[in-house]
């Protein structure tokens, strides 16, 4: 069945929110597959853009997997993807080698990040930049044509019982986790958008300089709760193209709303 988008809302929020290209679909009549077809035009979407691109990076995450799961095969043996994050620890481990499945579907190469997401000391992290290994694949997040990612909120960090206990005290000390919207690329961010610097000494991933200079950064929501953190993630300019459905959107827009007193 074709999927039908509303474009009234599209040029609203590319307008609001300074966006390359927005994809806001409409909302399906049994409103449960919303999510599911979301990803699926994510899909599509990207993996156009694929055609043209020579670094790819991509995050971590269920929203990554279904992403990564819905690609088609194809022969794009010029392309590299690169993991943008470190892991995001969890003492129950669990394989997660979403890197080697996505080359693995376009024949492509991949590098990971073989280090922890966060850092609890920050001295380690710039030791670990000088490392030779670092060197190649900060080479490859200056040079990046496209990124791809989903929003993550505190109650996603909180459920992972390691991170939360042995990392979240010291991470969030002086942030009061009221103001945190939500999290793209491991980052917190409040309402209006602004990312909590204390933070960014702990977190083993791309910079943000390299994250703002990426021509495509591509984010999908599938989650029509998570409109505090998809307005946060706006505000930030960090996203340029977006794909979501149009309850979230509605949502969105009452929350802009709500913060501009309106």
């Amino acid at each position: 069945q074709g999927i039908k988008r509303n474009q009234v809302l599209e040029r609203k929020f590319q307008k609001l929110f300074v966006l390359k290209e927005v994809f806001i679909l409409k909302d399906s009549e049994h409103g449960s597959d919303d999510g599911e077809t979301v990803v699926n035009f994510a899909v599509k979407q990207i993996q156009t853009y694929l055609q043209n691109t020579r670094i790819a990076g991509l995050t971590w995450g269920s929203k990554m997997r279904s992403v990564i799961n819905n690609f088609n095969e194809e022969n794009f043996n010029k392309l590299y993807f690169v993991q943008l994050l470190g892991h995001a620890i969890n003492s129950n481990r669990r394989k997660n080698p979403l890197m080697q499945e996505v080359a693995e579907k376009f024949h492509a190469k991949s590098l990971g990040l073989p280090t922890p997401l966060y850092i609890l000391n920050p001295k380690i992290i710039p030791a670990l930049k000088k490392e030779p290994y670092f060197k190649v694949i900060e080479n490859c997040y200056h040079n990046l044509d496209l990124l791809f990612t989903g929003l993550g909120t505190i109650e996603s960090f909180k459920t992972n019982p390691f991170l939360d206990k042995n990392y979240g005290p010291r991470l969030f000390q002086n942030i009061p986790e009221e103001q945190v919207a939500g999290f793209i690329m491991g980052r917190p961010y409040n309402i209006n958008g602004e990312f909590f610097s204390d933070f960014e000494k702990h977190i083993c991933s791309i910079s943000m300089n390299d994250i703002t200079r990426t021509p495509i950064c591509f984010c999908i929501v599938r989650n029509r709760f998570k409109s505090k953190a998809l307005l946060g993630a706006l505000c930030s300019g960090i996203i340029t193209h977006l794909v979501i459905n149009d309850d979230l959107a509605q949502r969105v827009l009452r929350e802009a709303d709500q913060l501009l007193g309106g």
